[in-house]
């Protein structure tokens, strides 16, 4: 299976204590907004990213998006 994840994504779960599908995950079960998960992945990692980048990833379900 061909890995779709953007360059961002991958240097993101190179920082990250596991997956960023994990991490959203988790954070979105909690009922976390997108742009809270945005900035709990730049403090977790230290890279800036927008809310839309995080949503455009994962949907409204949590789900890497095709």
């Amino acid at each position: 299976m061909q890995d779709t994840r953007t360059r961002l994504h991958r240097l993101i779960e190179e920082r990250l204590d596991g997956t960023l599908a994990d991490f959203v995950e988790k954070r979105r079960a909690a009922s976390a907004s997108w742009r809270s998960i945005a900035r709990d992945v730049t403090d977790a990692t230290g890279i800036e990213i927008s809310h839309m980048a995080v949503r455009g990833w994962f949907g409204d379900h949590g789900e890497v998006a095709a």
